[in-house]
């Protein structure tokens, strides 16, 4: 089985979805963020029909995508048709470290503007070691000044690796401070919470560093650090798992997050994302 994780660390309902979606409810104390999609959820449908399957996540609600390795720049004339904006894109690390023009070359074509990190590459497991994570801060700080220059942000999408501990309390941490205040974060909820990290005590924690979030619920029952949180299985719908999906909504404003990105792993996305969709809009 080949996982986002596993993928990143080596390199219908639509209708009525679509309807449940439209006009998204208000959030105590102001509107919730746009709902977007990560093209890997839908990784397998792309790969046998890319404007179908663009016209599917339109059809289900979404007016925003967040692309990934080579559904990116490569779909911009189908995203365009299907009427999808696309602000954030995932770029992998050695691609980054080596062909920066290229990347923002990239962005322009889809029209995104932000830049995000999918995975940090570590050979110590499960947690990165300290060297890495200090080795990754100064890459960060070092992309965020080339994408500032091209009008653009620079982010990491947090994948769980980084909670070790540290004097400064998690390795986290040191990562946030060492990168600087001008690298954002994309808070994935559920690989945060299975690295032994606290989603919504995170976002208190980062006022303002918390761009976006892939939304995503975990079974009941699993346990962080488990080996069955890799299974698609335990990859739920929202609501229905032990992630504080409504904790997370709640602390997002203060957090900075700009849209909350649905990513689901599991193995029937077309079954699983309006569902999730539905229980967003009603929160």
């Amino acid at each position: 089985m080949t996982t986002r994780r596993t993928f990143l660390g080596a390199v219908a309902g639509g209708a009525a979805a679509a309807t449940a979606f439209q006009g998204i409810a208000h959030a105590k104390g102001g509107a919730k963020p746009p709902l977007g999609l990560q093209l890997w959820s839908v990784r397998g449908m792309l790969a046998k029909d890319v404007p179908g399957t663009l016209g599917q996540v339109k059809a289900w609600g979404f007016d925003e995508v967040e692309t990934f390795g080579k559904f990116g720049a490569e779909i911009a004339p189908q995203l365009e048709a299907a009427g999808l904006k696309v602000r954030a894109m995932h770029i992998g690390y050695d691609r980054l470290s080596g062909d920066m023009a290229g990347v923002l070359r990239d962005a322009d074509a889809v029209g995104a503007t932000t830049l995000i990190n999918p995975y940090l590459p570590h050979q110590q497991k499960p947690q990165a070691s300290r060297e890495e994570i200090l080795k990754a801060a100064g890459d960060f700080a070092r992309w965020s000044k080339l994408c500032r220059a091209a009008g653009k942000r620079f982010a990491y999408h947090i994948h769980g690796q980084e909670f070790g501990p540290a004097p400064e309390g998690t390795l986290f941490d040191v990562l946030a401070k060492e990168a600087g205040p001008e690298v954002g974060f994309e808070a994935d909820v559920y690989w945060v919470a299975f690295g032994g990290g606290d989603p919504v005590a995170l976002m208190k924690n980062y006022p303002g560093r918390i761009w976006f979030t892939h939304l995503k619920d975990m079974a009941k029952g699993v346990a962080a650090g488990s080996e069955v949180g890799h299974r698609e299985e335990s990859n739920v719908v929202l609501g229905t798992g032990q992630i504080d999906i409504k904790g997370i909504l709640a602390a997002g404003p203060k957090a900075g997050v700009e849209t909350h990105f649905i990513e689901d792993e599991s193995a029937d996305p077309a079954g699983q994302i309006p569902k999730s969709v539905a229980y967003y809009r009603i929160l």
